[in-house]
């Protein structure tokens, strides 16, 4: 009986023993996963910490800049493209950093998993081994230092812990900055797209006066040359009327017919004036 228990025991432990060092395989992996992401973020972190300082530096150079008399238009448009070149790279970079965090996460919440898995496992062998095995005592070995000795361990714990604390206030403050200049770099943007569109009415609109101006006075010009031939005309025909009527040889249906016409060029002409008044009224409102 002794045997038989012994050898079933023997069965669990081993066929157990194979799966703990599959489970153990598997959460190896995941904690080299673990720590692999929490170096990238930690190098990605840092470089954006350092990126935020040269932003700062560069975008005081700028300001600098913009006072000197050195300073042109060209040249302050150049440098403000750098600084939001730069602006636009660390944001992305912050972007990564937080998507590296998230996929941390899942990882930590899958490793968890497994380890708790793997508890509850050892739990139910060491309650299997109870049935077969005596029980032991279980010695607990205290490290052997003095309270001074654990004061300094103590100690030593706090600064990391403060340290740890700093540098995490530190990259919050850079990160604080990077957004906010973020933020005031899409607002200007904003306002720059704004103002362009606002500009390019207006050259429109200037465009459309310009263009009306040109054609009131392409039309003035072009009526005034008319009313002027016109005139001319009409004086040539008022002296050919005026010898009809001294030729006895004129009939009666001659000069009237002339007169008809006259009155028609006179009609049309008085029109002519109008029209060319009515558009220097236009053009004069428009030029304001």
């Amino acid at each position: 009986m002794k045997t038989l228990r012994f050898l079933v025991t023997l069965t669990f432990f081993i066929t157990f023993t194979c799966q703990q060092v599959n489970a153990q395989d598997d959460i190896k992996a995941l904690k080299a996963q673990v720590k692999n992401k929490k170096d990238q973020i930690s190098a990605n972190e840092e470089i954006l910490v350092s990126g935020v300082g040269a932003l700062k530096r560069v975008k005081g150079n700028l300001e600098r800049f913009k006072t000197s008399k050195k300073a042109t238009k060209q040249e302050v448009e150049r440098k403000e493209k750098i600084v939001a070149n730069m602006q636009q790279r660390l944001s992305k970079l912050n972007s990564q950093i937080d998507l590296h965090k998230k996929d941390l996460a899942s990882l930590e919440r899958k490793l968890a998993r497994k380890l708790k898995k793997e508890e509850t496992k050892e739990a139910e062998v060491k309650e299997e081994a109870k049935v077969t095995t005596a029980s032991t005592g279980l010695v607990v070995y205290e490290d052997n230092i003095s309270d001074e000795q654990k004061e300094v361990l103590l100690q030593k714990q706090k600064l990391e812990e403060a340290r740890k604390k700093l540098d995490e206030e530190r990259k919050a403050r850079e990160l604080a900055y990077l957004k906010e200049q973020e933020a005031l770099r899409l607002e200007e943007e904003k306002l720059k797209q704004l103002s362009n569109q606002i500009k390019a009415k207006e050259q429109n609109i200037s465009k459309e006066k310009n263009t009306l101006i040109s054609d009131l006075e392409d039309d003035i010009s072009i009526n005034e040359e008319i009313l002027i031939s016109g005139k001319e005309g009409l004086a040539k025909m008022k002296s050919k009327l005026e010898e009809a009527k001294k030729d006895a040889s004129t009939s009666k249906e001659s000069i009237e017919r002339k007169q008809a016409i006259i009155n028609k060029i006179e009609n049309r002409l008085l029109k002519i004036e109008n029209e060319i008044d009515a558009k220097k009224q236009e053009l004069a409102k428009i030029k304001g």
